[in-house]
């Protein structure tokens, strides 16, 4: 018997288990009987949305046009033979050294879950978020993914079907967002009015300021949250304005410092430089003020938080540190909506933070480790100006 000739496009993959491994036989003839059935082909090539078809093997062996337009707009089958996570060039999936569905991201990730489920007979579904890198840029796919079992042939297969639902996504969050920040707002003003009673002279003056401050950004959040429910698009109108870093900062620290969540604690300003830069200070006030408040919940009595400013030749780069260290496997989905280790229905705060610092054009990340603790960063482009 003559040995089959490799089809068109063979080559050697690097799978999520890290071998250098060639597509197996086994997975060439599971390709074929879905490619080369006529009909079947036709069918499943009309479904508009993405839609596999996995192995056991956690292995591509079908894949319709819609996933090929995703993926690769240049090959005819560049996916077959690779894990779900490969095919869509998942961070975690690229970088893993264990075998697919196995890594300890594929835990907390929606697709391998249904996967998962799907190969064990039982149809299930989920929303998730991949961190991707297709065509070469950075990306996250938000999908609704079904994963419904299939036994064909004499194997056992799932056929996943994805959904983008990142405009619908998008506007939620947007909305979830307002209504958060809005509370963590009128927070600050409670706590501001709790201490009215207790303070005199120029104390007194200071925080009648903040509070008509404060009072005055309740009531941004409140028409920024209207203009996300009458838009038809979910972009929100950003606001430029030149702001100067030293009096930006020390005013969030006198703001948050009246915070519930910062009772019997401190929250003090360990650098405070000076630079003139361009931003909406709407929703920067948004992110520093969640970068606050998430490190003070994180935080005991007794404990400290600190907010810092410094600057190079061209960003600046403020930073909220506070000791306790964030959970190992929280952080693989930290800026995720609903990513949270204090409970259902939170995690809106983090996910605000890379949401609106995209908008303005930032960069945030953060390090954690228990010998460190927690630091997160946002990095600006400021105009090279100091203030004299």
């Amino acid at each position: 018997m003559q040995n089959k000739p490799k089809p068109k496009g063979f080559r050697e993959e690097s799978h999520s288990c890290g071998s250098k491994c060639k597509k197996s036989a086994i997975t060439d003839l599971q390709h074929e009987l879905f490619n080369e059935g006529v009909v079947s082909r036709k069918l499943l090539d009309t479904v508009p949305n993405p839609l596999l078809i996995i192995n056991e093997q956690w292995q591509v062996v079908y894949a319709n046009p819609a996933v090929r337009a995703l993926v690769d707009k240049d090959h005819e089958n560049p996916v077959i033979g690779l894990s779900e996570g490969e095919a869509f060039h998942c961070v975690h999936a690229r970088h893993s050294l264990q075998e697919a569905g196995k890594h300890e991201c594929c835990r907390i990730c929606g697709v391998a879950r249904v996967l998962s489920l799907s190969l064990q007979g039982k149809a299930a579904s989920e929303d998730c978020r991949l961190a991707c890198e297709l065509t070469g840029t950075a990306s996250n796919l938000d999908l609704r993914v079904w994963a419904t079992p299939l036994e064909f042939n004499g194997a056992n297969f799932s056929i996943l079907t994805l959904v983008d639902i990142s405009d619908k996504y998008r506007r939620e969050a947007l909305e979830k967002i307002c209504y958060h920040d809005l509370l963590n707002t009128l927070s600050s003003i409670k706590g501001f009015l709790s201490i009215m009673n207790e303070v005199k002279g120029e104390e007194h003056a200071e925080i009648c300021e903040l509070l008509e401050r404060t009072t005055q950004s309740s009531i941004d959040e409140i028409i920024a949250l209207r203009m996300i429910e009458r838009a038809d698009q979910n972009d929100l109108q950003v606001k430029i304005e030149l702001l100067e870093s030293s009096a930006f900062l020390d005013l969030m620290q006198k703001t948050l410092q009246r915070h519930p969540a910062a009772s019997n604690k401190s929250l003090k300003m360990t650098d405070n430089v000076s630079r003139i830069f361009s931003s909406d200070p709407r929703l920067l006030r948004r992110i520093v003020s969640n970068m606050l408040i998430n490190a003070l919940e994180a935080t005991p009595v007794g404990g400290s938080v600190s907010l810092s400013g410094t600057a190079d030749d061209t960003q600046l780069c403020i930073q909220v540190h506070n000791d306790q260290p964030i959970p190992r496997l929280q952080c693989h989905q930290i800026f995720q909506q609903n990513s949270s280790s204090k409970g259902q229905g939170r995690g809106q705060g983090t996910y605000s933070i890379k949401l609106l610092s995209d908008i303005l054009g930032g960069a945030v990340s953060f390090t954690s480790s228990e010998q460190e603790g927690t630091t997160f960063s946002l990095r600006i482009e400021h105009n090279n100006e100091q203030r004299s």
